[in-house]
């Protein structure tokens, strides 16, 4: 704030401190400083369990679970797992991995993001690609729509699912023996 607004606001809003010297305020400033880096510190996550976090979600979207399983089930089981092998004290080190629905949901949205990019970047650098297209039903009869791509990366023919949607619609019954 400009002085003079300071000033200002001092004498109309805090009148009883108004006359108080500059040493009253400034150790009231070093609390909130040393209370804002202990904040800092207690909020933060430390790298190995941003990684195990990572990890877990990869394994719950390779495994196709709910992301609820991370904390109904597998946070839990480590939990017990360290206390009965390693003992009450590293416990609070499994604690700090944060495995609930949301955080699993962001992260394995990060990592699609990050596969996404690699993909394209390696679709940029390709000379050339073929993009395939079908149209297939699932068990419902519900039609889909599936893009897949072809590519060579390093002498080797690669393959990826860009996507696989929905068709709004049903398809009839195609019969085979008509």
């Amino acid at each position: 704030m400009v002085p003079s607004k300071l000033k200002r606001h001092l004498y109309s809003s805090h009148p009883s401190c108004a006359n108080k010297d500059k040493q009253y305020f400034k150790s009231y400033l070093e609390p909130n400083k040393k209370q804002k880096k202990f904040k800092k510190s207690a909020v933060t996550v430390s790298v190995k369990a941003l990684k195990a976090n990572y990890h877990v979600a990869k394994l719950i979207a390779r495994q196709k679970k709910p992301h609820t399983v991370s904390e109904t089930f597998i946070k839990p089981a480590c939990m017990e797992i360290v206390r009965l092998m390693l003992g009450p004290n590293e416990v609070k080190e499994v604690n700090k991995v944060s495995l609930s629905a949301d955080t699993v949901k962001r992260r394995i949205h990060d990592m699609s993001i990050d596969i996404l990019g690699t993909l394209i970047k390696k679709l940029l650098s390709a000379e050339k690609f073929a993009l395939q297209i079908d149209e297939t039903t699932d068990t419902k009869n519900k039609a889909q729509l599936i893009a897949i791509v072809h590519f060579v990366d390093e002498d080797f023919i690669k393959e990826h699912y860009l996507f696989c949607k929905e068709v709004p619609g049903k398809l009839p019954v195609k019969k085979f023996f008509e």
